[in-house]
């Protein structure tokens, strides 16, 4: 294949996204212009998480609720997004929602019964589906179902109302690891996470068909359309097999109820075969913890760009080989960040890092999901707190005006939320900025929306102008594209289209400078992706 190489000049370009505004550029190359969305209406889709305390407030009382996220819904389809997940929006005590008081009631912070409904409604009217956070493995201790089984033992009743519910916890009459002290009563129940989180017993039949009853509600009465499952690895402590097994259950369950409801878990664990463990249990999707933050310094995607790496384009290759070779069931749920998590724009840094990262992200299988204000480069200042990793959302420059509450304050956060925290600006400052990561990410998801073979393609090798270079070919539904990736920050690449077979090149996503065709030649610039077709 004939290639040059070029090195990028390093003097400012302003960005231009290739696929939004036909251009000329100076030299009389041209720019692909993209074309139609080519949305395919399936479990296949660009995810957004929404922290609804943190992101937008329709009441002007200093907290997010659910009317906001309705008003941000033009917001999130004009971005790309056709799916989001809300964390926990039921009734509960703390300001996360991971204690669940009461399972078919929303959070009143956030609004109403109705109120959800109207955003579902309303997101389906956009082609957006909405999925919630489920959390089974345990409540709240204001649980009713935990008030009246400690009622019970204290009071030493053994049959009647409140007797059933002993049923529904793991007590103990001698304390174990894990477990806390019931008041009033020389009993212990299981409660690893916190006190006031007592574990169920996901072995009771009565917790399994309250667990049906509560799904029954979610999809059918407030047609959600499905579930991220918090903490899968917790189910049984220690027994991945068990935890398999109940997530079958959960499964099936769910889909009895609503055949295209989509499941999505958290199985944080260290590597890919230990995830594709939890894939056994029939679940859609298992967040791809071995790429994100969470991973840490052996995050798959931060270690592409590591500067001693000789060639990055052949190591993003392999890794899509690997995750498609060891994932050889369900959809890929990959992710740079979300709530539990230092934020993407912490673990990239530069501002083309954290683009790029986004990009890479972007050319995955599978979901690709993005936590709220990842789009606009937030950050968290101590990556050891959770409340500073859920800071409000930043919609203008005005909600630093001095004397303004600005949305609301995390419980736990000891820190000032100050514009420091948003080193990239609102998304006010960066939606006119054509170079911005708000623009890119945009760009990004358009990018996917245009060729669903991204995600849902079978991948291969394709012959490649270098080492910095992923050459890969997507086959989907009789139909393929070639993905090309330039992992080199100061290098560009004069890629020869046609050695590529019979296409063109249709759509290019540039962090640092615009990549330019003339004639049979893509000029592929500095951190970009092109596809062709």
């Amino acid at each position: 294949m004939k290639f040059k190489r070029k090195l990028y000049a390093g003097f400012a370009l302003s960005l231009t996204l290739a696929f939004t505004l036909p251009l000329a550029a100076c030299n009389g190359d041209t720019q692909p212009t993209g074309g139609p969305l080519n949305i395919v209406d399936d479990n296949n889709r660009n995810w957004y998480e929404i922290f609804v305390r943190s992101f937008c407030d329709s009441g002007d009382d200093g907290v997010g609720d659910l009317k906001g996220v309705t008003m941000k819904l033009d917001y999130l389809k004009e971005m790309g997004y056709n799916g989001i997940w809300l964390m926990p929006i039921c009734e509960s005590t703390t300001y996360h929602g991971y204690d669940v008081s009461d399972y078919y009631t929303v959070e009143k912070d956030y609004g109403t019964n109705e109120d959800f409904k109207e955003l579902v409604e309303e997101a389906h009217a956009r082609g957006i589906n909405v999925i919630i956070d489920m959390v089974i493995n345990h409540t709240s201790s204001s649980n009713e179902w935990f008030r009246k089984a400690t009622s019970a033992l204290a009071n030493g009743e053994t049959s009647g109302e409140n007797a059933k519910y002993v049923d529904y916890y793991n007590f103990s009459q001698t304390n174990q690891s894990g477990y806390n002290k019931v008041n009033g009563a020389n009993w212990y129940y299981e409660s690893r996470f916190d006190k006031i989180m007592p574990d169920l017993n996901l072995d009771s039949a009565a917790v399994r068909a309250e667990i049906k009853n509560i799904f029954e509600f979610w999809l059918t009465e407030m047609d959600c359309d499905g579930f991220r499952l918090d903490a899968v690895t917790s189910y049984y402590t220690g027994n991945v097999q068990k935890n398999v097994e109940f997530l079958r259950f959960v499964n099936e369950t769910a889909k009895e109820i609503k055949e295209d409801a989509y499941i999505v878990g958290e199985a944080w664990e260290g590597t890919d075969r230990q995830i594709r463990e939890y894939y056994e249990s029939g679940c859609d999707s298992f967040f791809l913890f071995t790429m994100s933050a969470g991973a840490g310094s052996s995050s798959s995607v931060k270690q592409l760009f590591s500067p001693l790496l000789s060639s990055p384009g052949r190591k993003l290759e392999s890794l899509l080989l690997e995750l498609q070779e060891t994932y050889d069931v369900g959809t890929l749920a990959p992710f740079l960040g979300n709530h539990d998590t230092a934020r993407a724009a912490n673990m990239l840094g530069t501002e083309n890092l954290i683009k790029m990262g986004a990009g890479v992200t972007s050319v995955m299988n599978g979901n690709v999901f993005v936590y709220y204000g990842d789009e606009i480069g937030m950050i968290c200042s101590d990556a050891s707190n959770d409340p500073s990793k859920r800071i409000p959302m930043r919609w203008s420059e005005n909600d630093m005006a001095e004397g303004q509450v600005f949305n609301y304050k995390p419980q736990g956060f000891n820190g000032v939320i100050t514009k420091e925290l948003y080193p990239n600006g609102s998304v006010e400052s960066q939606k006119n900025d054509p170079s911005s990561i708000y623009n890119y990410y945009k760009a990004a998801m358009r990018l996917r929306n245009r060729h669903p073979e991204i995600a849902r393609g079978t991948v291969e090798r394709a012959d490649s102008v270098s080492p910095y270079v992923a050459a890969l070919k997507k086959t989907w539904n009789g139909e393929s594209i070639i993905i090309l990736v330039n992992l080199s920050d100061t290098e560009c690449f004069d890629v020869t289209v046609s050695a590529y077979g019979d296409v063109k090149v249709a759509d290019t996503l540039d962090a640092i400078s615009k990549s330019t065709v003339k004639g049979d030649n893509l000029t592929l610039q500095p951190y970009s992706i092109a596809v062709l077709r």
